[in-house]
């Protein structure tokens, strides 16, 4: 229990200390109801195609390395339970439409990389590989003051939109969301739709 506090602490402290650029984007008005209509897409994208994460192996890979693809970002840690309640769903999205053109990534911001290991083992994440990486060091490019905070990023490393709270994954909404994004449907075209609504 200690541990869950002190992390809290931890990202709190490392958002109010390098986190200022990527908070610039926090709107405190933003809507949340659950669904992807809680989504909300960037006036400007923010690109993350240098960003770190590591994988389980501790090696450093840029998100570069998945330019080509639509990537849904999610950042999520062990102590946090709307967190891990969508870890499955998450999971089954991968599952479901993963492949050359998207791609699930999961990383978690625990300081100690075996929670995340063990999370995804009790929770049986099969379709996901697991990341990890500091709050420090992704503040410096994300809003981290929430979680779970999902980005969606387009084939350029360029984050369109964020969802700064837990929805359903197994929504067809998301799921046909997605299937526009990789068929070429832009970031600007859905922003305008979504503010036609």
């Amino acid at each position: 229990m200690r541990y869950k506090v002190y992390s809290s602490i931890l990202l709190a402290l490392a958002i109010s200390l390098v986190g200022f650029k990527a908070l610039a984007t926090h709107k405190t008005n933003e809507s949340y109801d659950g669904t992807i209509k809680s989504f909300r897409w960037l006036e400007s994208p923010i690109t993350v195609a240098e960003v770190l994460i590591r994988n389980e192996q501790k090696e450093s890979i840029e998100l570069a390395r998945f330019n080509g693809k639509i990537v849904l970002l999610n950042l999520w840690a062990s102590w946090c339970p709307p967190c891990i309640k969508e870890l499955p769903a998450l999971d089954r999205l991968q599952q479901r439409l993963g492949g050359d053109d998207f791609i699930v990534v999961a990383v978690s911001l625990d300081d100690d990389p075996n929670l995340a290991r063990q999370m995804f083992s009790d929770l049986s994440i099969q379709s996901m590989v697991l990341y990890s990486q500091s709050a420090e060091n992704l503040g410096r490019h994300f809003p981290v003051d929430v979680l779970p905070t999902t980005f969606l990023i387009d084939r350029d490393g360029r984050a369109m939109g964020l969802l700064r709270s837990s929805i359903n994954w197994d929504d067809p909404e998301l799921d046909n969301l997605i299937s526009r994004l990789i068929a070429g449907v832009t970031s600007a075209t859905l922003r305008a739709e979504k503010q036609a609504r």
